[in-house]
């Protein structure tokens, strides 16, 4: 076996084995792989801990939250399932959708005219099964809002659901920190044509933004919900029938609004805000699927994986069809 001198400014210091160098070597990238992803899974938990426990909102005195069985008795949104949304911003008539989202710590984002919007961004809520250790919001179900296509951008808060209710927190993440001032997604059972109830929430001065609000220190927000009908909706998985809920909050920067559509097997389909500035946001329900396997933070980033990959194939297919398309200047007989 063949030893090899190591030399620093033209001195030996050390003879080390060849094929022992390799190992060294070897051992050290992979000690430093290691450390890389166990790092890179702690900055994630850290990351997932801040916005959904951190950033928790205070308010909704009514909202019958249980302390036991907080996942087994749901029905909608049940560890397993996913839920896939398109949306719009509205923005002095013009539609828009995020180009760019940067998460913590400045929640900076881009936008883009929809008209624009070549890469289909959408958001994905997706219902984990996690350790207890894990989890960021007691006594709700846990729910992480991802964001294609890049998926670069993880964040983790709660749903409950039981037989007396049934409330969402919405995505908060870039522009969707808007939503903070507006009613959140929320269904008294039994429903009832006419059925009224109100409530109310205190949020941070750091959701505050020129685009939907600014305020100072907290911001009282006193909320009135309605359900008004029950009427069908066009969806891209068919029609389903729906029971519409209107709902007002009220703040001393103005009147925020939210009309959501609640699908007693789909859950929340449809949400049409709008702040007080004029900013809407709509988002609505695109596909729906069961069982997927999303047991721990391992999961969560194949489920990623995998999206990316359907994207990129779904893309590359798109791009393969305009490539074929004549051009502008080619006579078409």
């Amino acid at each position: 076996m063949e030893n090899r001198k190591i030399t620093c400014y033209n001195k030996t210091v050390i003879s080390i084995d060849a094929d022992e160098q390799i190992n060294r070597k070897t051992q050290f990238i992979k000690t430093k792989n290691l450390y890389t992803t166990q790092m890179t899974r702690t900055i994630l938990f850290l990351i997932l801990f801040f916005m959904g426990d951190l950033c928790f909102s205070q308010g909704f005195k009514t909202l019958d939250i249980e302390k036991r069985n907080i996942d087994s008795n749901n029905d909608i949104y049940k560890i397993g399932n996913v839920f896939v949304y398109d949306y719009v911003i509205i923005e002095n008539n013009t539609e828009y959708k995020l180009n760019y989202i940067a998460g913590l710590p400045n929640n900076k984002f881009e936008l883009i005219k929809k008209s624009n919007d070549t890469i289909a961004s959408k958001i994905h809520l997706i219902i984990p099964k996690l350790k207890k250790s894990d989890r960021t919001n007691r006594n709700q179900t846990e729910i992480k809002y991802l964001y294609a296509p890049d998926f670069s951008f993880i964040s983790g808060t709660g749903v409950v659901e039981n037989e007396n209710n049934i409330w969402l927190h919405p995505p908060r993440s870039a522009i969707f920190a808007a939503l903070e001032t507006c009613p959140f997604p929320y269904v008294k059972l039994p429903i009832e044509i006419g059925k009224e109830w109100r409530e109310k929430m205190t949020v941070n001065e750091h959701w505050s933004n020129e685009k939907w609000g600014v305020w100072s220190k907290k911001l009282s927000l006193f909320y009135n919900y309605k359900i008004t009908k029950k009427t069908k909706l066009n969806t891209g998985f068919g029609e389903i029938d729906c029971y519409m809920i209107e709902s007002i909050a009220e703040s001393k920067i103005g009147e925020s609004k939210l009309t959501s559509y609640f699908s007693e097997k789909f859950g929340f389909v449809r949400l049409e805000y709008e702040m007080v500035t004029g900013l809407k946001i709509n988002y609505w329900l695109e596909n729906y699927s069961e069982n997927n396997h999303l047991e721990g933070f391992e999961n969560i980033l194949k489920y990623i994986d995998e999206q990316k990959k359907t994207i990129a194939k779904r893309t590359n297919l798109l791009e393969t069809q305009q490539d074929r398309l004549p051009s502008h200047n080619t006579i078409v007989n």
